[in-house]
């Protein structure tokens, strides 16, 4: 069983499924109270209209939809218990990968949806450009992680995010969130490891950390990691230098790396 301790406060927190049992529609409710941290540069919309394949007619319903908050990209949401089959996990997939979404039905339903939400208005025409211009991206977000899920969703080309639920004997929640999450990026740069220095990279290119702590300290998220560097400028070169004992990215000479900034100035490796 998993557990967390967060020591600030000494409370530990037990994974919610292995002293508890819920359902698909309390998942549902959580991902969606903590829609703010877990999708910063998205509308989401509650989504439960038929979805037909336009292969097999099968249809399915997803959960959620995400729109980019510049409006140039969309996407479709599903939530999964990890006791569900991955064969039944795959099938709903396909179903939106490849489904007929009703494109007059769902952009009166956002159109009302963004006014009862966020009350704000957005044109049809809006709407109908981004649906019709674009077919959407596809995430899973399941309350465990699962190698056999994220390898067979990820040749289908669908993101798989996790989820967990803790909860100590005093009723308080926390969660875990880690996956392939979406995420609007505002720079973006090459990374590549020190020749003879270990637990050094180079930034190539220009990249401007804007959000730097004392002494150089930079945190920089990488899976389900969050990373700590000291940023350093050397001859006219950026570096980042892991602060730490176990460094959970590989680098050996031939590893390459994306570093990101984000619109909320956070920091993200991903292996390139």
């Amino acid at each position: 069983m998993s557990r967390i301790l967060i020591t600030t406060s000494g409370e530990w927190f037990d994974e919610l499924k292995a002293v508890a049992y819920y359902g698909e529609t309390e998942l549902e409710k959580w991902i969606y109270q903590h829609t703010e941290s877990l999708f910063p540069h998205h509308y989401v919309i509650p989504f439960k209209k038929e979805v037909a394949s336009r292969i097999t007619g099968e249809t399915s319903k997803p959960d959620f939809v995400l729109i980019r908050r510049d409006f140039l990209d969309w996407t479709v949401v599903e939530v999964e218990l990890k006791r569900h089959t991955l064969a039944h996990v795959l099938s709903q997939t396909r179903v939106f990968l490849d489904g007929e979404y009703n494109l007059p039905e769902i952009t009166k339903y956002v159109r009302d949806k963004f006014l009862e939400l966020y009350k704000k208005r957005v044109s049809l025409s809006r709407l109908m450009d981004l649906f019709d211009s674009s077919s959407p991206s596809i995430l899973v977000i399941a309350d465990e992680c699962a190698e056999d899920w994220k390898r067979d969703l990820g040749k289908l080309g669908v993101k798989l995010g996790i989820f967990e639920i803790y909860k100590n004997v005093n009723g308080r929640h926390v969660y875990r969130i880690f996956g392939e999450y979406p995420k609007v990026y505002d720079e973006e740069a090459y990374c590549r490891p020190h020749k003879s220095i270990p637990n050094l990279v180079e930034v190539i290119g220009n990249f401007t950390f804007t959000q730097v702590g004392k002494g150089g300290l930079v945190d920089v998220f990488y899976d389900e990691y969050l990373t700590q560097w000291c940023f350093f400028k050397e001859q006219k070169r950026q570096y980042l230098r892991f602060v730490g004992i176990s460094n959970p990215l590989p680098l050996s000479p031939s590893d390459t790396y994306c570093l990101f900034r984000d619109k909320f100035n956070r920091y993200y490796f991903k292996r390139s």
